[in-house]
């Protein structure tokens, strides 16, 4: 079991957008609220057939390309940060390092919390990004949607344009 957060558990799945009426709840409109990332099978799958894997800080800065808020997105990954960034790296990003924990006993607590506090419905705005088996299924056993590596690999060749969260349109130029 992961270590106990100071916060009160599950508030930041709960900050998601208000639903109607201002319930707290999410919008009924399929919005993923939530983005749980397995970092090192990230890495490691975008590493294939390249040699080499991708810097930490390459994923981080990769990921706030690809999404936008009110979409958050929490990366996580096994072991402790040395000179990784790490907390909350920008508005909708969190890096956390599961230290004595593996990401998968961390994505797992998230996941089950996620169910616990928003129900079988909401918790379909939740999303897992792995290609791990048991984490796969854990999170689809409580209603959280799961896509693999590739399909954020896709995402993050092709940024905020790839079809989660509410991507905004490029500014003009000034004049």
């Amino acid at each position: 079991m992961p270590p106990r957060r100071r916060h009160q558990p599950g508030a930041a799945l709960r900050t998601a957008a208000p639903g109607p009426g201002g319930s707290g709840g999410l919008r009924d409109t399929g919005e993923v609220a939530r983005v749980l990332v397995d970092g090192r099978n990230v890495q490691h799958a975008l590493a294939r057939g390249t040699g080499s894997s991708l810097p930490t800080a390459a994923l981080v800065a990769r990921l706030r390309a690809a999404f936008s808020p009110p979409t958050e997105v929490e990366l996580i990954l096994d072991g402790h940060a040395g000179g990784s960034p790490q907390g909350r790296v920008s508005p909708g990003l969190t890096v956390v390092f599961t230290k004595g924990w593996t990401a998968d006993q961390v994505i797992g607590e998230r996941v089950s919390e996620a169910f616990r506090l928003l129900g079988p419905v909401e918790a379909w705005a939740v999303m897992v990004v792995t290609d791990d088996r048991e984490v796969r299924d854990h999170a689809r056993r409580n209603g959280v949607r799961v896509q693999s590596t590739a399909w954020l690999g896709d995402r993050l060749r092709g940024g905020a344009a790839a079809g989660v969260g509410r991507a905004r349109a490029p500014r003009g130029p000034k004049g």
